[in-house]
């Protein structure tokens, strides 16, 4: 997060961490679904795609239609954005493209599907970090709630997933890595003194 703090795909990046979305949900984010009055975010659109944009007014499933309270952070940083981006439509006037849509370039244009993805692995690239695909940002979302205790019905529905097999598959997989971990942590703690006993009978 540090990182992506300067980039134009920064916010986007960060909501989409905060609430596990997937790419087409984020690319979908269209002002009219935030109400800061009553400080929600509503995922009801979609866009999907690669090189052409294709907008749905629904979702991957029923369960990924969702509301999610719109927290402080997020909503500071949304605030921030449509400030800015009025600022470039007065700037670009009539070189500007009016649309509803959170997540867009500088000149109004939404963001490609497969734009975006070269622009996140262009920004791994640029900070050095490990490459990922974006949709890694979801399994984070994830793998943080594993790791807090929310159990799998809790990440089930912050996720929109229709089926709990799915959430059960990430569930498992992390909780197995996390296992891992806490079996190293304790090889480290404990390994050394173990050797020493046997090393002595």
């Amino acid at each position: 997060l540090d990182a992506f703090r300067n980039e134009e795909i920064g916010p986007m990046v960060y909501t989409t961490l905060y609430y596990g979305l997937r790419r087409s949900e984020a690319l979908g984010l269209r002002w009219q679904a935030v109400d800061f009055d009553a400080n929600t975010i509503t995922i009801n659109h979609t866009v999907v795609g690669g090189s052409h944009i294709v907008a749905k007014d629904s979702t991957k499933s029923y369960c990924s239609r969702r509301t999610y309270e719109l927290l402080p952070d997020v909503k500071d940083l949304l605030l921030k954005l449509k400030d800015q981006q009025e600022d470039y439509k007065q700037r670009l006037s009539s070189g500007y493209h009016n649309n509803d849509y959170i997540f867009k370039n500088p000149n109004g244009v939404p963001y490609r599907p497969d734009s975006l993805t070269r622009s996140f692995k262009r920004a791994l690239a640029r900070h050095g970090l490990s490459q990922m695909r974006y949709h890694d940002l979801r399994h984070s979302t994830a793998s943080i709630l594993v790791d807090k205790g929310w159990d799998i019905n809790d990440i089930k529905e912050w996720l929109g997933h229709a089926d709990i097999k799915m959430t059960a598959n990430i569930y498992s997989h992390l909780d197995t890595a996390r296992k891992t971990s806490i079996a190293a942590s304790l090889e480290e703690k404990f390994g050394a003194s173990g050797r020493q006993v046997v090393d002595r009978n």
